[in-house]
């Protein structure tokens, strides 16, 4: 089970671009990952609700698969967790919020 879990993950990040250290999925830059966590971080950090969700939709302009590829890499990054209904930010103006 493992190992399936190791294959998951590298399929996950393979072809991807690489900045700072980190793999970037494929179809996402840099700056989206930046829009999407200033959007985040705009609505406090920590998105429980579908409702909180629309305006990081919005104001990105990212589909909601996107947004989800986003968080899943800025969760394997350390830059997001899980929480009981959504995600909490855990990076820049997020981590002590």
């Amino acid at each position: 089970m493992k190992y399936a879990a190791l294959i998951l993950t590298g399929a996950l990040v393979a072809g991807c671009d690489g900045f700072g250290g980190q793999t970037l999925p494929d179809g996402v830059s840099a700056a989206d990952v930046a829009l999407f966590k200033t959007a985040v971080t705009d609505a406090g950090c920590a998105i429980e609700t579908t409702a909180e969700a629309v305006p990081i939709a919005i104001q990105t302009g990212f589909d909601r698969d996107k947004l989800l590829i986003i968080n899943q890499y800025l969760v394997l990054a350390g830059e997001s967790e899980p929480t009981a209904n959504g995600f909490r930010l855990t990076s820049g103006s997020c981590a002590n919020a």
